[in-house]
Order: C-alpha cells, then sequence, then structure tokens
C-alpha cells in the first residue's frame, strides 16, 4: 500500500505543484481561456489613432495635469525585438537609436486627431566611454507641479567597459540599467538632466513610482537581481521580483534595499497620495498588491506592509492614477500570448485590449480586508483593424474625462501610437 502511494502519490503531488505554480497561470491568465472580450461598442467611448511616426512604441505615459502636457517614453517598433533586456533582448546592435521623451499638449488638438507635440531635447545628460549619448527607454513616473515637472525615466543602456567603452556581452552581462532625474515645464522643449541613479539593487527596472515628502523612489525590479540566465526565465515560476526603495538624500550616492519580494513580474507599479499606499501590479499572475509604506524615526529607508491585494484575473502593465477622483486605471493584456506575439512581430499582429477600473470604496472590514471595486471601461477584441492593439498604459484626462492608450511593444509605422479614446 505504501509503494502504491507513492508509486502515484509523488507524481500527482508534482503535477499538483506544476498546476499551481505555472498551469493554472499559462491557462487561465497567459493563454485567456475561459475569457470573454467584448467589443469596443459595447462601451460609451469613440475611439480614433493618433497616426504618427515619431509617436512610436510608446512604453509609458506621464500626464501633468497642471501644465496639460501627455509626456511619452517612445522608441521605434523594430528595435523593441532586439533590444529589450525586461525580456531577455540583449541584441545591442539592433537597439533603438531614437527613443526620446515626447510632450503632447493634449488641449491643442491638430489635424484628424492629433495634438501639437514636441521630441524634448536633453540638456547636460552626461556621456562617457560607457554610455549611450542617446537613452533607451522603458517605464516613467513624474511628479507635476504649475512651473516644474520632474521625470524619473527607467534607462535600459547596453553594458560597456568603463574603461575602454567597448559594449560587452549583454547576454552575459545584462544591460547597464540606471534611473535618470530630469527636469522640464511648461510647453517644454528640452528637459534638464539632474541626476543618474546607478546600484546593485537597480538591477532589472521596470518602473518607478515617487511620493511626496520623501528623499527617493520606489522601483520594480521584474525579474529581481536575475539580469541574464535560467534563472532570469525561470524568475517569474518562483516569484523572484521585488520592490526596491532607492534613498537620494546623500548627495552623489544611491543606497537602494529590497522591501518586497515574492512577486512574479511586478510592473508599473504606483504610489497613491490621497490612501498613502503603494500598488504593485504583476504581469505574470495577475492581481495588484497593495503595500503601507512607513519610516520609523531616524531612517531614510521604508518599511512595507502588505495589506491587501487587489484581484485582477489578467496579467497587468502600467497603472495609472486619476487624481481627480483618486481611481486607479489598469491596461490589461487579455491573451497574453498574442501580445507576445505582437512584440515579435510588430507588423504582423494585433492583440486585444482591455482597461479596467480600480475604486476605492472602504477602509478595512472587520476580516482586515480593504474594499475596492474593478469595473471594464473599455475592451476590443483585437484584429487588424482594431484601434487599442496590446494597450501598455492607459491614462485618463480627469478635466475632459478623456483616455489615452499607449503601445509600449510597437505597432505598424502609421498605424497605432498614443490613442484618444
Amino acid at each position: 500500500m505504501a509503494n502504491t502511494l507513492l508509486k502515484f502519490g509523488l507524481p500527482l503531488a508534482i503535477v499538483a505543484f506544476l498546476y499551481q505554480a505555472v498551469l493554472r497561470d499559462l491557462i487561465f491568465l497567459t493563454i485567456g481561456v475561459g475569457k470573454t472580450i467584448e467589443p469596443i461598442s459595447n462601451f460609451p467611448y469613440t475611439c480614433r489613432r493618433i497616426e504618427d511616426p515619431r509617436l512610436s512604441a510608446c512604453e509609458d505615459m506621464f500626464l501633468s495635469d497642471a501644465t496639460r502636457q501627455l509626456f511619452l517614453a517612445c522608441s521605434e517598433p523594430s528595435a523593441r525585438p532586439q533590444w529589450m533586456p525586461n525580456v531577455a533582448r540583449f541584441n545591442h546592435s539592433g537597439r533603438s537609436m531614437n527613443d526620446a521623451v515626447i510632450a503632447m499638449d493634449i488641449d491643442k488638438p491638430i489635424g484628424k486627431g492629433s495634438f501639437e507635440y514636441r521630441v524634448l531635447r536633453t540638456v547636460s545628460y552626461p556621456v562617457e566611454k560607457h554610455d549611450d549619448a542617446n537613452l533607451h527607454l522603458v517605464g516613467m513616473t513624474g511628479n507635476d507641479s504649475p512651473n516644474t515637472i520632474e521625470l524619473l525615466l527607467v534607462n535600459n543602456k547596453p553594458s560597456r567597459d568603463p574603461h575602454t567603452g567597448t559594449i560587452l556581452d549583454n547576454e552575459a552581462q545584462g544591460a547597464n540599467s540606471t534611473i535618470e532625474k530630469f527636469i522640464t515645464g511648461p510647453a517644454a522643449t528640452t528637459m534638464k538632466h539632474i541626476s543618474t541613479h546607478h546600484h546593485t539593487r537597480i538591477a532589472t527596472p521596470n518602473n518607478i513610482a515617487t511620493a511626496p515628502g520623501i528623499s527617493g523612489f520606489y522601483i520594480t525590479n521584474d525579474h529581481g537581481l536575475h539580469k541574464t540566465g535560467y534563472m532570469h526565465t525561470l524568475s517569474q515560476v518562483f516569484g523572484l521580483g521585488d520592490v526596491t526603495y532607492c534613498d537620494t538624500s546623500t548627495t552623489g550616492e544611491t543606497d537602494c534595499h529590497k522591501l518586497a519580494g515574492g512577486i512574479s513580474f511586478p510592473n508599473g507599479l504606483l504610489y497613491h497620495p490621497q490612501h498613502n499606499l503603494l500598488y504593485v501590479p504583476s504581469s505574470a499572475n495577475g492581481n495588484i498588491r497593495v503595500y503601507r509604506p512607513s519610516f520609523t524615526a531616524g531612517s531614510s529607508i521604508p518599511t512595507l506592509t502588505k495589506i491587501h491585494e487587489i484581484h485582477i484575473p489578467y496579467p497587468i502593465d502600467n497603472l495609472s492614477l486619476d487624481p481627480h477622483t483618486g481611481d486607479i486605471y489598469v491596461p490589461c493584456l487579455p491573451k497574453a500570448l498574442e501580445m507576445m506575439a505582437g512584440f515579435e512581430d510588430p507588423y504582423n499582429a494585433f492583440p486585444p485590449s482591455t482597461v479596467l477600473r480600480v475604486r476605492r470604496t472602504g477602509d478595512l472590514d472587520g476580516q482586515g480586508q480593504m474594499k475596492y471595486e474593478v469595473e471594464k471601461v473599455l475592451e476590443n477584441v483585437g484584429g487588424k483593424d482594431t484601434p487599442l492593439p496590446g494597450a501598455t498604459t492607459v491614462v485618463r484626462d480627469g478635466k475632459t474625462g478623456r483616455l489615452f492608450l499607449s503601445v509600449g511593444l510597437g505597432d505598424p509605422p502609421a498605424r497605432d501610437r498614443a490613442i484618444l479614446v
């Protein structure tokens, strides 16, 4: 009997483990089995593309409500499959040399649905032997005021020999990822470089969040410290992603500390100033983890206490906040495999998109849970004529109620760029 249990019980236990750890998310999240995807016509929006070759492969956006400028971190569709360290693409010779932050005036329409915009020129950006002259953009965030806008950018430049400037074997070394801080202002045409932040814990940065009154910033390492290799590949299975805080209060130094781990591909996190909470989404197994940051006297490094988890049965990209309502807008990938097909071949793939709104409806209840309402506000089934293929960021303009969506992994020239809804 014992031998029979061992004979059948161990394989069943292994299968059960694999189902919980890998297969369940693969079937229901990545492939999207069982999901009903609705057409845009089911929602009260009129959608149109902003078709402009310069507004291409814009992974992330930040809306300056005070100056009515939408800042976009843009690249080139054909370069994303070649150089994207976050998904283990290390062909540095194929990387984009035209990444840029673009400022769009959302109250100044031109032509058939576009807006006035400017490609921002960098000022005082240091270029040494171990640096590219241009940025390699992924996530971004900002701090808004009527006169000064602070932008923080993930810069995934290739690793180089610090003495000769020769590009190293990035397949083995991984990218030389940094966080870059710039400032700009109303009617922006340039952005002035303030500081570069590098640290061993800025290893696989995906996105950034800041909070009023703190000296540093939060980042998500989507693969933890594993820049390359089999542990990079398996990091989603084992939940090796983390949330790290980098303190910049000491002049000339960046001190980073891991605050939370066990997350599968943490993506575009968000600090909510009205809630004093940090929201961290997962692109691998869905859901949004809710953390409460706190500082102890005499310490510049916060602690994070997980207090809740919002159930979102989709892979999630970059969260954004509508400061007028306090709602969180969530771009989801209802068919993540189709999204990856779009990454591989941006000219011939048209994955569906889903946009959710998360609204806090109550504080902690008697069972220690917070109350949130999750509502689908927009969706599209995909296909060649879709105006919403694989959106990675959605930003709501609280003044007008418009939604702006961007596609980060790329799309065909003269097809989809930023999208106005």
